[in-house]
């Protein structure tokens, strides 16, 4: 049976999240037999297959389920692409509460759109969510999701390649290139492809109407640890396209950076408390703290090779 739309979910360990994502899409205000989901299970070790498995006996949509070794998002994807039989292909993720009519949205923009034409729906916070400090400061200052920044929504760079909220047509995935498989981590994989689609023609536009609702609770802590991988995965996207150079960001003093050796780790739990406890966020220096422990995990790759 071939469909208008395939949603395919990348999904690690997240049972309880990815339970709530399905739920919405199965609420959506398009047709249930125009489409279908993809659930690619990264060698999760939670209840997740159990529990997929179970909602597939009772999914009012096409569900499907694959399970692979742990090798990252964006081998998932690739498994949620070749099995795909729907015409436009939607990346969200598990973490990702669509809005009713997101689905339609996606739709709706690639009316008329030529085949080389992605469409990148909207993400902010989820209103099930605690808005802490430090959340509303990522969303303020387009740490995570830059959409403040967007000066032209018909023609977007490829860095707005978001895999948690954007769609394109299958035929053109297929011509053009999947996700590179190398990238094991959750950051910079959508982007790397991003690059690539667009030196083969891709544009990008955006629909702020597509939303979806990410509902991924997290703390100064916490992030400093995503951080860490986005630094690693600056180092391989740098390596494979040196174009992209990550060298502006090592560019250091050596008595200073000794100095954050010390200081950063020991700021990262004491501004968590605040910021979780007390409501209190310094925004200066949880800039810094973040931006050291991206430091770390680029210096890291490096070190590693």
């Amino acid at each position: 049976m071939a469909f208008s739309l395939s949603v395919i979910i990348p999904t690690y360990n997240r049972e309880d999240t990815l339970k709530k994502c399905l739920k919405a899409l199965f609420k959506q205000t398009y047709s249930k037999s125009d489409y279908e989901i993809i659930v690619i299970d990264d060698g999760s070790t939670d209840g997740t297959e159990a529990t997929v498995k179970a909602i597939i006996e009772e999914s009012p949509v096409g569900l499907k389920y694959f399970k692979q070794e742990n090798k990252g998002p964006a081998a998932a994807r690739n498994v949620g692409i070749r099995n795909a039989e729907g015409e436009i292909i939607l990346f969200i993720g598990d973490d990702i509460i669509s809005d009713k009519s997101m689905l339609e949205e996606h739709i709706k923009s690639h009316e008329n759109e030529n085949e080389n034409v992605a469409i990148l729906g909207h993400i902010q916070w989820s209103p099930e969510m605690r808005l802490t400090p430090f959340l509303k400061y990522l969303e303020e200052q387009n740490i995570q999701f830059a959409y403040s920044l967007i000066k032209n929504p018909g023609n977007l760079g490829y860095n707005y390649f978001y895999g948690s909220n954007i769609s394109l047509k299958k035929t053109f995935l297929l011509k053009n290139g999947l996700f590179d498989e190398s990238f094991p981590y959750a950051a910079y994989e959508d982007v790397e492809l991003g690059y690539r689609l667009q030196k083969k023609g891709l544009i990008i536009k955006y629909n702020k109407n597509a939303i979806g609702y990410h509902y991924h609770p997290t703390n100064l802590s916490k992030y400093c640890k995503r951080m860490e991988v986005v630094g690693t995965s600056m180092v391989i996207i740098s390596k494979k396209h040196p174009e992209i150079s990550f060298h502006k960001y090592i560019k250091h003093s050596p008595i200073k950076e000794k100095l954050k050796d010390y200081i950063c780790p020991l700021l990262r739990p004491i501004l968590s408390f605040f910021d979780e406890y007390l409501h209190i966020h310094f925004s200066v220096l949880s800039g810094k703290v973040i931006f050291y422990y991206f430091k770390k995990g680029m210096w890291s790759a490096i070190l590693n090779e």
